[in-house]
């Protein structure tokens, strides 16, 4: 159990280096928040882009209306599709005459036999695109797929991309606050080398030499991520109140693949994620310290 007492009555008579190492470890841990929200928020971003590619379906004239709206009834209990659109052959029409309003001759010659009807098909997940687009382009009542692959893997490679770098610099705060660790507890082991000898030529137990020192990284790594914490809570609350990036608008973010959860559930969840953390660089890299510069 942690003397409490003992261990801050030391941060008391070290406040040069506790404060140093404290600010230290509020700040890495600060940026490891940053970075795993940014990883959060650019997967939530590229989840969005990535529904926005569809395959659309375009159907010959011997395919009639109720044959479409048929399949695209069987479509919607697809667990993989998201969503299905149905444009017919007159809305079809009223859409390219929009898009031609300024080319009077072009929209005489129109027609609802010249523009097929069609559907437009999002999946849940971007991968069954593939899947889906090879399933059309071999149907004898299709005219012609489209699909715009090349976004759909740019998006996949992006979405990689984020993933692996936020991950690796991520690593890196974590590894450079255990850094922090080790070396403020050897500063502080060497600082008191007079002192345990002492104790120990008095017969002072291994525990009772090692645990002040084990105490103050626990401290120094809890107070940091504590500090975070609170920081990281009003950052993020202030993000969704001013709607930056849209976040209230979306009300949700995705972790991982198609997994959402509430805006403030993901704050609660990466508060607890940094506190966790600072307990277990604490204990983990004040150990490691102790076994290594405190030779007993």
């Amino acid at each position: 159990m942690i003397n409490f007492k003992s261990a801050f009555e030391f941060l008391r008579k070290e406040k040069g280096i506790s404060f140093i190492s404290v600010m230290a470890i509020f700040v890495s841990f600060v940026l490891l928040g940053f970075m795993l929200s940014f990883l959060v928020f650019s997967n939530t971003a590229l989840n969005f882009l990535q529904k926005q590619v569809q395959v659309r379906v375009f159907f010959k004239d011997i395919f009639s209306e109720e044959q479409i709206l048929n399949l695209k009834s069987q479509l919607e209990s697809d667990p993989r599709i998201m969503e299905v659109g149905y444009t017919s052959k007159e809305q079809a029409l009223l859409i390219f005459k929009e898009f031609s309003k300024n080319d009077p001759v072009l929209q005489e010659s129109l027609s609802t036999n010249i523009l097929p009807a069609s559907l437009e098909i999002r999946t849940r997940d971007v991968k069954d695109l593939d899947q889906i687009y090879e399933e059309f382009s071999n149907k004898e009542e299709v005219e012609s797929v489209k699909y715009l692959k090349d976004i759909k893997d740019r998006f996949s490679y992006v979405s990689l991309i984020v993933t692996i770098v936020s991950l690796a610099i991520t690593t890196v705060f974590f590894v450079v606050s255990f850094g922090i660790i080790l070396s403020t507890i050897r500063i502080n082991i060497y600082s008191k080398k007079e002192e345990i000898e002492i104790i120990k030529l008095v017969g002072g137990s291994n525990d009772f030499v090692t645990r002040p020192f084990i105490e103050q990284g626990l401290i120094y790594s809890m107070t940091g991520s504590l500090l975070s914490g609170v920081v990281l809570t009003v950052i993020l609350s202030s993000v969704f109140f001013l709607n930056v990036l849209g976040i209230r608008d979306l009300g949700s973010v995705v972790l991982f693949s198609n997994y959402k959860i509430p805006y403030f559930i993901f704050v609660i969840i990466l508060v607890v994620i940094v506190n966790v953390l600072g307990y277990l660089l604490g204990s983990v890299g004040s150990r490691t310290a102790v076994k290594n510069y405190l030779k007993i």
